[in-house]
């Protein structure tokens, strides 16, 4: 029986190029302020436009006795909850895609192929929520939006 011995090796000294590293790291605190400048104007944005509603909505009380008024705040509504339902059904759909992947799974023949398959899973997840937060804003927007110009065009009669 041949015995094999490990050596043990002096480490080798090995030179990293940071250069690369230092100029993210000088470029990161201007880029962190800009994006938090960037949050504020559309927060302030919108908490504008939200007051702004509010307080047209107090305008709206002398078209409270219109019919056609409650009409088309139902039609908004209607509008509202089909968007909804429709995002909830990508929900559905891109979730039962993802099962359906995830139990087609080939059998991995080594570990980089599994991480990879489980990468791609994890990835195409983030996706699908990263769509449906978007949507689910912009909806939200939209929804802010609408209301405020029916509000103004109400306002105005």
């Amino acid at each position: 029986m041949t015995n094999i011995a490990l050596t043990q090796r002096q480490p080798s000294t090995v030179k990293l190029d940071t250069t690369p590293l230092q100029e993210v790291a000088t470029l990161a605190p201007p880029a962190c302020i800009e994006h938090a400048q960037t949050v504020g104007t559309l927060l302030n944005r919108r908490a504008t436009r939200m007051m702004s509603n509010l307080t047209s909505s107090a305008g709206l009380a002398q078209q409270a006795l219109n019919p056609q008024t409650w009409v088309e705040l139902q039609q908004l509504q209607q509008a509202v909850v089909q968007r909804l339902q429709q995002q909830n059904q990508n929900w559905m759909d891109g979730c039962a895609t993802l099962v359906k992947e995830y139990s087609q799974i080939k059998q991995a023949n080594t570990m980089s192929k599994l991480v990879e398959q489980q990468c791609n899973l994890v990835a195409q997840w983030g996706q699908l929520l990263g769509t449906q937060a978007t949507n689910l804003m912009g909806l939200q927007e939209n929804i802010e939006v609408d209301y405020g110009y029916w509000l103004s065009e109400k306002v105005k009669q």
